[in-house]
């Protein structure tokens, strides 16, 4: 009698779904290239509006009070776009560590199916590799 990891259907389900999460995690480690490479442009815009925001904040400290309402609501309009802006950019790294720690635990079950039991051992006692972060 064959065991149940034997039988042809139990293979089929699960070693699709192993090559779905190899083809997953290529995915995700060619999203995390695209996302680095668009990091250099997003903190550069991102810098922009602090720098616009700090320029108006220079000159509210200065300006007469009639004209204060005028550069807060310049401010306001600045710090809705830097917000916004913010919000993405911590959202797409929010989404890549999630896909780093998705990636490792796939290492890690990759390396423990090699016979690897010393390598994850160590990683498993790194409180990196714990991802707390």
């Amino acid at each position: 009698m064959m065991g149940l990891s034997e039988q042809k259907w139990w293979k089929k389900a699960f070693s699709k779904k192993e090559l779905r999460l190899k083809e997953e995690i290529l995915k995700d480690l060619e999203a995390m290239e695209e996302f680095l490479d668009d990091v250099d442009k997003d903190a550069q815009e991102i810098k922009k509006l602090l720098l616009s925001l700090e320029e108006l904040e220079k000159e509210r400290k200065i300006a007469k009070e009639s004209i204060i309402a005028v550069n807060l609501e310049s401010q306001a309009k600045v710090l809705d776009t830097l917000i916004e802006r913010y919000e993405f950019f911590q959202n797409d790294v929010d989404i890549n560590g999630l896909r780093i720690k998705k990636i490792a635990s796939m290492f890690l079950k990759n390396a423990e199916k090699a016979g690897m039991k010393d390598l994850v051992k160590s990683k498993n006692q790194d409180m990196r590799w714990r991802f707390l972060w």
